[in-house]
Formats: structure tokens, C-alpha cells, sequence
């Protein structure tokens, strides 16, 4: 059958076209916050970046960012024109020995050459949990003239199902303890339901602690999702390095506003004695650790978690949002 509307036809664009140097077109072009978005949509991480031309030892690497959906996870992303070579899988690894912090190494090229893409198969697969390996090659596309589009194809990744046999297998050295089983089953069926729901939150990892973090948009801000064997479970906007607690009292000046928005009474936490401090609402008298009570708590907990990210995300957004002087500006004011 004959196509009713007028169809365009794909063209290749040389990457020079767009960019005719990788480290002084490509590389800052990457670096802006709308285009490290659009590689955090082909990773499936919600991106921030820290630095550019970042300096490790005596070699410097392309992009230093750090992924939202988990604190104290930072993303090195290395770039190269033309094939894969043996250098540059050198120089990843370099990186991510001598970055603080360093889980997840992205290595985009024109072309990942079988050699290399086996490289980054077999780090996946026989490195920890904690570290992530991707190999993406990037390309540019038109229709019929139009500007050039980009494109990141991912040539491989972490095998999600290969590494929880593996990680099912060393179990196998011992029973874990009562409390890690509870965690892992609830965490593994919030993260089904949550996918089950469609839901911009994600769930990629085992989870064996007793709360899983989720990106609000901010560095160093997170929402916290908490279950405890006696009977609670929470979800709270989480801050971890406020000493002063700046972000804390800047929130507590718009508590009337937030609750009304927020639609009921929240926990306030300043934590005093540590650096954090926590804002939250919690459920009593449910338990966890029962399968049949899963559904409840997950519709619960998800319900929770958009109105956190609906009330708090405009306000920690802000670039004000934990700076001294703000603060001391809206208290003269």
C-alpha cells in the first residue's frame, strides 16, 4: 500500500560537520546541561556536570559529571573522533583509579570497535556492582536538509540480569542476614512497580540498605525513600552536606506555604550534631518485611515521592537555594 503522506529520506552527517574539533566543539557542546541530558536519557541517568578538561595525574579527562539518581556517584566521560583505540581504554581506567568517587565510565566514538566493545563487556561483567561501563557511538542524521540531529547508540552496557546471577552466586558463600533479605525483596518490588507504573523514578540496583535515594534535580539534594523492620516506612527530601543548615532553615521560612501545598503536616529534622538534616512524611504501623502489604506501601510511597518532588523541586532548584548570603538577606528583609 502506497504511503499517504510525503516520507523524508536519512542522511548521514559527518560529525565534523556540526563539530570540527572534539575537544573544542564537541566536547563543550556536550557539556551544556540540555546535551548532557540528552546522553543521561541514552544511559538512563539523570546527569550534572562538574568539570570540563578535567586533570587526572598527567592526563585530563574530557568530562567529570555526577549522576543524580545516587550521592557521591560521579561519570566519567571520555570522547574521541574517528575508531576506538588502545589509548583511550587506557585512559578510562586511569580515570576512574584517580577520581574520588568515580562509578561509571562513558566512552563515546564515531565507531567502538568489536575489540573494544568486548573491553567494556568483560569490565561489566567481571567488576563490582558499584562500577558501570558504557561504550556509545555517537552520529548525526538529517532529513531532506533539515539541520542535523544527534544521536547516541549504545553499543554495550551493564548486563543488568548478568550481574544479579552473579551476585546471586556469591550468596551462595552464605546465607545473608534476616534484615538484607527483607530490604532486597521490597526495593526489588518497588522497582517493579514502579515500572509497572510508568514511573519517571527508577529503581537499577539490588538495594540492600534501608533507604534508596532519587534524583530531585539538585547536587546534593535527594529524595529519600526508608523502610525499618519496626514498622515504618518514610519518604523525606534529604540534604547531606549542610553543615549550617542554610538549605534546612530557608525551607522552614515557607513551612506554612509548603505543608498547604504539600497537602498535609510534614516531620521537620534538622538532625542536630551532624551535617544533614531531613524533611518528611512516614507511615506507622505497616510492615515491610510482608509481601502481601507490598502494593499498599508501593502506592503509598510512589504517591508520596511526586508530591516531595512537586512541592520541593521549584524551591531547592533555586541557585540561592543554600547559599549564606540568601539566607541573610530574607532574615534583614
Amino acid at each position: 500500500m502506497a504511503s499517504v503522506i510525503p516520507l523524508g529520506k536519512f542522511e548521514r552527517v559527518d560529525l565534523t560537520t556540526a563539530w570540527p574539533t572534539e575537544d573544542g566543539n564537541f566536547t563543550p557542546w556536550l557539556a551544556s546541561p540540555a546535551n548532557v541530558a540528552l546522553l543521561g536519557e541514552a544511559l538512563g541517568m539523570e546527569l550534572e556536570v562538574e568539570a570540563e578538561e578535567h586533570r587526572v595525574g598527567s592526563f585530563v579527562a574530557d568530562i567529570l559529571a555526577r549522576s543524580l539518581d545516587e550521592t557521591e556517584h560521579r561519570v566519567v566521560i571520555e570522547n574521541q573522533f574517528g575508531r576506538t583505540d588502545h589509548r583511550h581504554l587506557g585512559q578510562i581506567l586511569t580515570y576512574l583509579a584517580g577520581i574520588e568517587g568515580a562509578k561509571t565510565v562513558v566512552w563515546i566514538a564515531e565507531t567502538i570497535q568489536p575489540d573494544h566493545r568486548a573491553a567494556v563487556d568483560w569490565l561489566n561483567a567481571n567488576t563490582t556492582d558499584d562500577f558501570s561501563f558504557f561504550a556509545i557511538e555517537i552520529e548525526l542524521w538529517r532529513i531532506d536538509g533539515s539541520p542535523p540531529a544527534p544521536r547516541f547508540n549504545v553499543i554495550a552496557s551493564p548486563n543488568d540480569w548478568t550481574r544479579t546471577a552473579r551476585t546471586a552466586s556469591r550468596r551462595l558463600d552464605g546465607p545473608l542476614p534476616a534484615a538484607h533479605q527483607m530490604r532486597i525483596a521490597y526495593w526489588s518490588s518497588f522497582a517493579d512497580y514502579l515500572k509497572a507504573q510508568n514511573s519517571t523514578f527508577k529503581i537499577r540496583r539490588e538495594n540492600r540498605d534501608n533507604w534508596f535515594p532519587f534524583s530531585i534535580g539538585r547536587a546534593g539534594v535527594q529524595i529519600n525513600t526508608t523502610i525499618t523492620q519496626e514498622g515504618r516506612i518514610g519518604v523525606e527530601l534529604y540534604m547531606h552536606n549542610d553543615p549550617e543548615k542554610i538549605g534546612y532553615h530557608q525551607l522552614l521560612e515557607q513551612k506554612a506555604n509548603i505543608e498547604q501545598d504539600f497537602g498535609e503536616p510534614l516531620e521537620w529534622q534538622d538532625l542536630p550534631g551532624k551535617k544533614a538534616w531531613r524533611i518528611g512524611v512516614f507511615l506507622h504501623g505497616v510492615n515491610p518485611g510482608d509481601p502481601a502489604q507490598f502494593e499498599g506501601l508501593h502506592k503509598w510511597m510512589l504517591e508520596k515521592m511526586g508530591k516531595i518532588r512537586k512541592v520541593f523541586g521549584p524551591r531547592v532548584k533555586v541557585p540561592s537555594f543554600g547559599e549564606p548570603d540568601a539566607l541573610a538577606s530574607d532574615a534583614a528583609e
